[in-house]
């Protein structure tokens, strides 16, 4: 593809200075990428793509590990995300790889569409056509969340991440639990838009945030705040366990447990993506934790076993150590144990 006078590369700091003006009535459309996440590389490719359809909207490429503090203060907290901004105000977002939706959202900000300018029967089409991704059936959807709501003694459906919540009710409702001391995990309706319009149905209902407790739906944030202050939501919520207990159960959940930043299949850390490779590579079968998701784990791990950083790997119940040492165990063969037993069914 020829070189694109509204779309840029950042290599620097100066180049985003150079390129980003924040009192510009022009709208930006930010691409947050990651080499080591495979969704990436086709929103790249439609990113740029959309970019010499839409020459009024400046397209900027910002590989989001390598220039920390614009993500932070775009709030990023996974990848691919795209952020359009104007006049310096962050003014739509759209999280993860949906190419339907980033083409719907570059055409809403496209004042003057490239293809425009003609009138024949082609003039609506701003945008390139791209194929949505394969959806799941209705049998492997309801499965899906079926095991979504139950994965969690208590599981919340919100927009953005307890960390980056992303509409006020999400936040109101993180708010009610952590000042209420319940423990629950969390599932970013943002990034998957196929679950966030399945779960409407699931539960029967239309907004979100929404509160699943022992796999049982609840409400929503009004529904939790009138039980919280009956007194009933506390007795809906299975005693909380102590710290030390939740992680030794989670060291001991499977034969090989790692602990990452992110999932197998989204990795958040390129240390966190080398050792899903590894593991990948040397064929074992194992269990993983997300730490990003709950920072009492985090933080209590790194004392627990006296390791300072992430990620962890258990060998049953027993800390190998993190990837420098798993890499160099398989490199002199000594993985190889591991590898075989982590096969052998327990008894």
């Amino acid at each position: 593809m020829a070189a694109i006078s509204n779309y840029t590369v950042i290599g620097t700091d100066d180049d985003f200075t150079a390129v980003y003006q924040p009192t510009s009535s022009t709208v930006y459309a930010l691409n947050f990428w990651a080499a080591w996440a495979p969704p990436c590389v086709q929103m790249n490719d439609v990113f740029e793509e959309l970019a010499s359809k839409n020459s009024n909207i400046k397209f900027i490429k910002i590989e989001a590990e390598k220039f920390p503090d614009i993500s932070e203060e775009y709030e990023i907290a996974a990848v691919p995300s795209f952020v359009f901004v104007k006049e310096g105000k962050v003014v739509d977002r759209v999280e993860g790889a949906n190419p339907p939706e980033l083409s719907k959202t570059v055409a809403k900000y496209s004042k003057s569409p490239a293809s425009s300018a003609s009138n024949g029967a082609n003039a609506t089409a701003a945008t390139p056509s791209v194929a949505a991704a394969p959806t799941m059936s209705a049998e492997e959807m309801n499965a899906r969340l079926k095991e979504l709501t139950s994965s969690s003694s208590v599981m919340v459906f919100i927009k953005g991440t307890p960390t980056a919540p992303r509409c006020q009710f999400s936040r109101q409702l993180l708010e009610i639990l952590t000042a209420q001391n319940i423990r629950f995990s969390s599932f970013n309706i943002l990034a998957d838009e196929e679950v966030r319009q399945a779960m409407k149905a699931f539960s029967d209902w239309p907004t979100f945030p929404q509160v699943y407790v022992k796999g049982e739906f609840v409400g929503g944030l009004d529904v939790v705040k009138e039980l919280v202050a009956t007194g009933e939501f506390q007795a809906l919520v299975p005693a909380e366990k102590d710290l030390k207990t939740r992680m030794d159960e989670l060291i001991h959940k499977a034969p090989v447990m790692i602990f990452i930043k992110g999932s197998p299949e989204t990795p958040r850390c390129g240390f966190s993506k080398k050792l899903v490779a590894l593991l990948a590579d040397q064929g074992v079968t194992y269990d993983s934790f997300d730490i990003l998701e709950d920072d009492d784990i985090r933080q209590g791990l790194k004392t627990h076993v006296d390791w300072p950083t992430f990620p962890m790997v258990f060998f049953k119940g027993e800390l190998l150590g993190g990837l420098d040492i798993v890499t160099e165990m398989v490199e002199n063969g000594e993985f190889a144990q591991v590898v075989a037993e982590a096969k052998v069914p327990s008894a």
